[in-house]
């Protein structure tokens, strides 16, 4: 059983193809430069341009540097010479940038086991090297931990929703002024901390939101589906959309 996490269109499918033809170093090197691209810290200090950049490497991937060498004493490179490196004309290596970011994208914000994540990489992607999978599987294990360590903190308790309550606002026209009447719906929420939380929205709004509602629930459905069947790993479970 497969989960709805990743959509896999025929560009995807492509950039795949390019992936599973590096070499593992030079997946590796590409895998932490779009990650380090991608984080809070790069981007607020890497300047207007991306080409010819260089990057270079965080506090935070100096930390994890025992068991991933490449976060540490790996070279800067800029993206020219990233290219370079890779060794494929152009329009296929920003096709490579792009899938890389969409996987780490997509794996970032999606709650799974990591085994079943490392099924997921293997047959639904059909990346075929383990150690590529391994080196995606480890470097997502890193950025989701201290976000589940965060979450678990006492500190969000006062967030959880005990209360539910909705009411209907409908404006009226007048003889004096004709305007269309715009029927609104007030969603409010109360937390556990006595906090209420209003949110105005129109049908189309609310409709967007119920159908949200309804995908969420269809993945947790088929997370749990997915769980209750897979055999116990002794991996620990880690929570970590966008096209």
């Amino acid at each position: 059983m497969s989960i709805n996490w990743i959509k896999i269109t025929e560009r995807a499918r492509e950039g795949i193809k390019i992936i599973n033809a590096l070499p593992y170093d030079t997946f590796n090197t590409v895998l932490w430069y779009t990650h380090r691209q991608m984080s809070p810290s790069a981007t607020a200090a890497a300047p207007t341009s991306t080409v010819g950049t260089s990057v270079t490497t965080t506090e935070r991937a100096d930390s994890i540097a025992e068991d991933t060498p490449t976060s540490s004493n790996e070279p800067e490179y800029t993206l020219e010479e990233l290219e370079r490196l890779v060794g494929v004309p152009r329009a296929d290596f920003l096709l490579l940038i792009k899938t890389f970011s969409y996987i780490l994208r997509r794996i970032s914000t999606f709650i799974i086991k990591p085994s079943l994540l490392q099924r997921e990489l293997r047959e639904k992607l059909q990346l075929e090297d383990e150690a590529k999978i391994d080196a995606i599987l480890r470097l997502w294990v890193r950025e989701a931990t201290p976000i589940m360590e965060n979450l678990a903190s006492p500190r969000y308790e006062s967030n959880v929703v005990e209360d539910v309550a909705w009411k209907l606002h409908v404006e009226v026209s007048s003889h004096c002024q004709q305007r269309d009447k715009t029927p609104i719906g007030v969603l409010q929420l109360r937390t556990a901390a006595g906090e209420d939380i209003s949110s105005e929205m129109t049908h189309p709004e609310l409709l967007q939101l119920y159908n949200q509602f309804e995908q969420i629930q269809a993945e947790l459905d088929a997370t749990l589906a997915m769980t209750e069947t897979a055999p116990a790993s002794g991996a620990a479970s880690i929570s970590g959309s966008a096209q």
